[in-house]
């Protein structure tokens, strides 16, 4: 069985509360020697939350990708490490995992933006050094205890919340799609089935509470609108792809963000950004128009991209589709799952999305 196919339900242990961050000693109580994987900003934003940092912990700061070469060489620097704590965002989190799993350890994460839901998956999203989609590598096991803080994470940056609430309104129209194209009985599984319904409430969750969050977050204020919408993007999200495996995971708006990186001018756009665009485009290829133009809307009040420009990419525009569209249609990535296509078809489809946002932009 392929570790896709694998149920995985969420984190061991999984704490959403005001303040909880304040605890996080108490929590390793029973390990002898953690180590703090962390980014910059991120570590700087914790310790201003918690005043003062009341442990004597390795603490190793990363600012790269979630690369190979980063988990190789943060490996061995954690020796006598008998637990992993991860802390920052969705690249950090998938490094630190990455690392755990390399050295057969328990790891701890702790989001310090709603960006992603790699704080509830036992995965890492493995890059290049320069930021290229190489491949995504499924570990061992789930975390030991993942930690959210809204009262840390409304302060956060909100192109960041914007990003987690893109990434994870994907989560229904890939789940969907590859369902529904299946040709085999294990779609029509409990469990897979499970992550479609989980899927259609995520959606429904973002949809009605998420612009709300947005102007909670850019008020500092703490609601039942934003923590609905963090725990969505957070924890919720990883049991899509934990109940339904490979049914419940990437497909069309992946291979598209996948496609993306490999344009330079992208790498400054946030990975749900780019997943929310990618969603448009898989829209687009199975001619789902009227499904795009009701999220036009929805999309222009958070910022999403619907088109190139939007994306950065301005110059050279036709090489820029054809490399996206090559990328999209290598036989192993996840576009595949929800059906046959070519490149052509894949430039057809971004073409038609350009042709209906220049529309609705006039």
């Amino acid at each position: 069985m392929q570790p896709e196919d694998i149920v995985r339900s969420g984190p061991n242990q999984y704490i959403c509360k005001e303040g909880i961050l304040k605890e996080l000693s108490s929590f390793l109580s029973p390990f002898q020697s953690p180590t703090i994987i962390t980014g910059y900003k991120s570590f700087q934003a914790f310790s201003q939350y918690v005043d003062t940092i009341p442990f004597d912990w390795q603490i190793i700061q990363h600012a790269g990708y979630s690369s190979q070469q980063a988990v190789d060489q943060i490996s061995k620097r954690c020796t006598d490490t008998d637990v992993i704590v991860g802390m920052g965002g969705g690249l950090i989190l998938d490094t630190a995992k990455a690392i755990a799993n390399q050295l057969n350890i328990e790891v701890v994460l702790i989001p310090t933006v709603a960006g992603t839901c790699a704080a509830s998956t036992p995965l890492s999203v493995i890059y290049s050094p320069v930021g290229v989609f190489e491949r995504v590598a499924y570990h061992s096991r789930s975390s030991y205890l993942t930690l959210v803080d809204p009262s840390f994470l409304i302060h956060a940056p909100i192109d960041y919340l914007k990003s987690g609430i893109g990434d994870t309104l994907t989560k229904w129209y890939e789940a969907e799609a590859i369902i529904r194209n299946a040709n085999d009985d294990r779609s029509q599984s409990l469990f897979v089935q499970a992550a479609l319904s989980q899927s259609v409430f995520i959606r429904d969750i973002l949809l009605k509470e998420s612009i709300e969050a947005v102007q909670n977050s850019e008020a500092g204020i703490v609601t039942p609108s934003f923590t609905k919408t963090i725990e969505a993007v957070i924890a919720l999200a990883g049991t899509v792809g934990g109940f339904g495996g490979r049914y419940g995971r990437m497909s069309g708006a992946h291979a598209i963000h996948n496609g993306l990186s490999f344009i330079e001018e992208t790498h400054t756009i946030l990975h749900g950004q780019k997943v929310a665009y990618g969603i448009l485009v898989q829209l687009a290829l199975e001619n789902r128009i009227d499904e795009i133009e009701a999220l036009l809307s929805y999309y222009q009040k958070l910022g999403f991209p619907t088109n190139l420009a939007d994306l950065n990419i301005v110059d050279n525009q036709t090489e820029a589709l054809h490399k996206i569209a090559a990328h999209a249609v290598n036989p192993k990535e996840s576009l595949q799952l929800m059906g046959s296509y070519s490149a052509d078809e894949v430039i057809a489809a971004m073409k038609v999305l350009e042709s209906l946002t220049s529309i609705k932009q006039v």
